[in-house]
């Protein structure tokens, strides 16, 4: 690794046999310590790994962050669902291949992506980290239902993102022009099974620990989409010890990027 090297991010287009494209942001080091997968939440997409993509570069991991599909520049004709969004994960590595270590991470939603993916294809993964996530689904709460009707009444995606955010407490008077571009190329569809899968998905504690595979809880300080104590819960079930990111949100990956790598690369590095 050379110190303070900028690392360049590259953009890429993995295209799957259901007719779906899955847009990636990748960034690669001279010498792979591993790769990481990285899987956004809710009306995320791969740019939410930005910043933190040049970091585990810089500590020897290739990161690939993608857009799930239909959201955002991933492309797809359908089916949406859980099992779906898993699955395409699944076909990404086997696309790019690796015999180095593969670790993925899931942030918010993505969690619960990561979690399909560890049940459908354990052998995948050298390791799995929650991020701001949980076991299984959120029930039907306040936030979700609102989105889950609003997508019935078939309302833009960017007036329901803010009423999204008003609702969790949070301000967004002016959507930026990327959140207005991401949110206005991303299929309505794909927003609708993620809200049916967070508020449905059931605790999969005892299947994933079944796995053998070894999992790890991130989680911010002032995290709140997924009540803390069930996120501690959760990692004494996985045997790990969670690690709490001071001064961040649910989204430790934008608020503190190279603090998230270097947790991220201490839980890889366990395992050596």
């Amino acid at each position: 690794m050379t110190e303070g090297r900028s690392w360049p991010i590259e953009a890429a287009v993995v295209d799957l046999d259901d007719g779906t494209s899955l847009a990636l942001h990748t960034c690669t080091p001279d010498d792979e310590r591993g790769v990481v997968v990285l899987v956004h939440g809710i009306f995320g997409s791969k740019e939410d790994f930005d910043t933190v993509l040049p970091a585990l570069a810089e500590e020897g991991f290739t990161g690939c962050a993608l857009d799930l599909r239909g959201c955002f520049e991933s492309t797809s004709p359908g089916p949406f669902s859980l099992e779906v969004f898993a699955e395409d994960v699944i076909a990404l590595v086997a696309e790019i291949g690796s015999d180095i270590p593969v670790h993925l991470v899931g942030q918010g939603f993505g969690g619960l992506v990561a979690e399909e993916a560890a049940l459908l294809e354990p052998h995948f993964w050298d390791s799995v980290t929650l991020v701001s996530s949980g076991p299984g689904g959120l029930g039907r709460t306040r936030p979700l239902r609102f989105v889950e009707d609003a997508l019935d009444a078939e309302r833009p995606l960017v007036d329901i993102h803010r009423e999204f955010l008003e609702i969790l407490g949070l301000t967004e008077e002016h959507p930026s022009t990327f959140i207005t571009e991401r949110l206005s190329a991303t299929d309505p569809r794909a927003v609708a099974a993620m809200i049916d899968a967070a508020e449905n998905t059931p605790d999969r504690s005892a299947a994933l620990c079944a796995t053998g595979i070894d999992f790890h809880v991130v989680y911010g300080e002032y995290a709140d989409s997924w009540p803390v104590p069930a996120q501690v819960a959760m990692a004494r079930k996985f045997g790990a010890d969670p690690v709490v990111l001071k001064g961040c949100s649910d989204h430790p990956a934008e608020d503190r990027p190279e603090a998230t790598a270097r947790a991220l690369v201490q839980n890889f590095l366990e395992l050596d």
